[in-house]
């Protein structure tokens, strides 16, 4: 058969197509490429690639460097998602949902020659947690709820979550949206549990609920001065300290804590150059806690030793003294002090003033406190070159002397020695020490190995005494501050007085003893216990004074003179003294509360209601100067002046003679609305000072 040019033409070229797309002829057609659509979950740091299922001419897509192919995703990528050669992965903080990522896929030969595809992603909700808070404000405070929560495993913070209120909160108490709890004024004292809810900011139905246990509590201040414990001068630049309060001492030895939670037993710490440090045990009550009087004893003897060869530090008119063994120093890290240390000691004499000894006179036994009385205290301050706290190395020991300072006329021979902790406010006992030298210059030794304040004391047997406290009208007070004094032993305790305006204080067993009550700015009298072996419970009251016009004034001294006598004069003419004691419910409004004829006092003078005018005090040494000096008997007077200002008074060191018998401390002037100024007269006289007499006049407060 003879076929048609043309149309054999036509047939070859139909075959020659149908090779090639059998892959036989010329193979000079495009690459063949695949992009897969994906579907993926990823979390925080999770990540997946989208390539795993693409081809390039029926191998394995690959890109980056020596890669067949190229890839590239086309609109915005969601917040926290990324893209690196195909792999597609979620940080923290990236959105939640689910969201479509396009992208091509290219030939890297031929950039033209490409695929499209898409990757479905979802991106689950995070792990939320809010945990139980317990939080403790006052009025104007605030703390975060989010202190325990979290988000995708890190803290929750208020940029990433949204807080809010579950349930009924107390009326003004608030949440804000970045988890801050603020009680507001109105706030109700009391302790709640509330509900709060917090969802993550960038997905909303994300959420966890959570609670916090609140106690709305009255916040308050607590003020006073800080003096020097030998003279009375103030002392500025002290640092006080209570929990995480702190405060300085002003120009007049003044200070004040503010944001104290009501507490029974506060522990305030005061320290400052050139002083042994102190510690002063205060009930705060719901008004707060004022007049608190710190006495810091000057440091006693100072010496800078190498820390290498040790050696002795004491005082030249006294027996107190510190003895350290060579090499027996460490830096506040453990390690050995090189180099010079600067040895500073303060001894402390209870006998003369029972508030110059840091604390309360407790310690713990049992897991109960027990009350302690003292026979003298020393105070040890180590420092390095650079001004750094050091003490003594793990299984070293030094030898201490503490000058026997007591009211006792038989001290033991042996006896506890207890040293001091500043965070509890307690003494604690370790180790004791025995009683040597002789007359004025005994003192107790023993072995410590550690450095704090070392005090030679011993546990008392005490006994309960009952009472109450009320106003002038005869209504209890709640929350009054009861303090008791030893007379013829060195120890203190407290205690606040309950709804009802009664106390229960411990005193030693067969003792005397001194209660006063104060509640800022009212000041009870002083009344003199004896206790026996069994509780007592006194038949009256204390009594605050009225218009917060109370004035006690205290005098204190030492074995000798047997007997110095407080002699206060009104501006009426009255003279209270102890032959004519006076009276508080009626004029002159001043008594004298306790007397003492036998050493050591107390005397207490109370006023109750001011006259308008001057009043003078003074001291007179009644046992006569050949019994004993005034002026080396360790006497002190301590004036507490309405609103709790405190002032103290020790004798002039010269003028005194065998004529002057008296020793006058002060002028008082009160005016019309009851301001009073206090002149200090200060001096020793042999002439009895006088008032003339006049009609009283009785000041008010507008």
């Amino acid at each position: 058969m003879t076929m048609n040019k043309r149309c054999l033409g036509a047939a070859a070229a139909a075959v020659l197509a149908l090779l090639s797309a059998c892959g036989g002829g010329d193979s000079s057609g495009p690459t063949a490429m695949v992009a897969t659509a994906d579907t993926m979950s990823l979390g925080t740091g999770q990540s997946a690639s989208a390539l795993a299922n693409d081809t390039v001419g029926g191998a394995a897509a690959r890109v980056g460097t020596g890669g067949n192919a190229t890839i590239a995703f086309t609109g915005t990528l969601p917040a926290g998602v990324s893209v690196t050669d195909g792999v597609v992965a979620v940080a923290r903080g990236a959105v939640p949902g689910s969201y479509t990522l396009n992208y091509q896929l290219c030939e890297a030969a031929s950039p033209s020659n490409c695929s499209a595809a898409a990757v479905t992603l979802t991106v689950p909700k995070p792990p939320i947690t809010a945990g139980a808070d317990t939080v403790t404000l006052g009025a104007g405070e605030s703390a975060s709820v989010l202190a325990n929560d979290q988000l995708d495993g890190i803290a929750a913070a208020g940029a990433t979550v949204t807080a809010s209120t579950t349930g009924t909160w107390p009326a003004g108490v608030t949440l804000g949206a970045d988890g801050q709890l603020q009680v507001g004024a109105t706030a109700a004292a009391g302790a709640s549990t509330l509900g709060y809810r917090i969802c993550q900011t960038a997905s909303p139905t994300n959420c966890a609920d959570g609670s916090v246990n609140l106690s709305v509590v009255v916040r308050v201040a607590v003020s006073g001065r800080v003096l020097d414990g030998l003279t009375g001068a103030a002392l500025p630049g002290i640092a006080v300290t209570l929990g995480a309060r702190t405060a300085t001492t002003d120009a007049q030895g003044a200070f004040s804590l503010a944001g104290v939670s009501p507490a029974a037993r506060a522990v305030v710490n005061f320290t400052g150059t050139g002083y042994g440090e102190s510690t002063r045990i205060v009930a705060v009550g719901d008004n707060g806690a004022s007049g608190v009087l710190a006495r810091l004893v000057p440091v006693t003897a100072s010496a800078t030793l190498d820390a290498a060869t040790g050696g002795t530090v004491s005082n030249t008119a006294g027996t107190a003294r510190v003895v350290l063994a060579a090499a027996s120093l460490a830096k506040a890290d453990g390690s050995v002090l090189t180099g010079n240390a600067t040895v500073r000691i303060t001894a402390i004499d209870p006998s003369l003033d029972s508030s110059l000894m840091p604390g309360d006179y407790t310690a713990m036994s049992g897991g109960n406190p027990v009350s302690i009385e003292s026979y003298g205290a020393l105070g040890v301050q180590i420092t390095d070159a650079a001004g750094a706290a050091a003490n003594l190395r793990t299984g070293q020991t030094a030898t201490i002397r503490i000058p026997l300072a007591t009211r006792d006329a038989n001290p033991p021979a042996t006896i506890p020695l207890f040293h001091f902790d500043t965070a509890s406010g307690r003494w604690a006992q370790e180790g004791s020490a025995t009683l040597q030298g002789t007359g004025a210059n005994r003192y107790y030794e023993g072995t410590v190995s550690h450095f704090s304040t070392w005090n030679a004391d011993r546990i008392s047997e005490t006994v309960w005494v009952n009472g109450c406290v009320s106003n002038d009208a005869g209504a209890r007070v709640a929350g009054a501050s009861i303090t008791s004094d030893g007379i013829d032993y060195s120890g203190t305790s407290s205690a606040l007085t309950d709804a009802n305006g009664a106390f229960r204080i411990a005193v030693r067993a067969n003792s005397l003893a001194t209660l006063i009550a104060f509640k800022s700015p009212l000041l009870s009298n002083t009344v003199r216990v004896t206790s026996g072996s069994g509780e007592l419970t006194l038949t009256d009251c204390l009594v605050l004074a009225a218009n917060a016009n109370g004035v006690s004034i205290k005098l204190t001294w030492g074995a000798n003179p047997r007997d110095l006598d407080s002699h206060l004069w009104t501006p009426s003419g009255a003279h209270v003294y102890y032959s004519s004691k006076g009276q508080l419910a009626a004029a002159p409004f001043a008594n004298l509360d306790v007397d003492d004829t036998s050493s050591f006092g107390p005397e207490v003078v109370t006023l109750t209601k001011l006259m308008v005018g001057t009043y003078k005090y003074a001291v007179r040494n009644y046992s006569g100067y050949g019994s004993g000096p005034i002026a080396a008997s360790g006497a002190r007077v301590e004036l507490i002046l309405p609103g709790g200002r405190t002032e103290l008074f020790v004798p002039p060191a010269t003028g005194e003679t065998a004529q002057t018998d008296y020793w006058t401390l002060f002028d008082l002037t009160v005016d019309a609305q009851c301001n009073v100024t206090l002149t200090r007269t200060e001096a020793y006289t042999g002439t009895t000072p006088t008032v003339p007499t006049a009609t009283p006049v009785y000041c008010s407060r507008s």
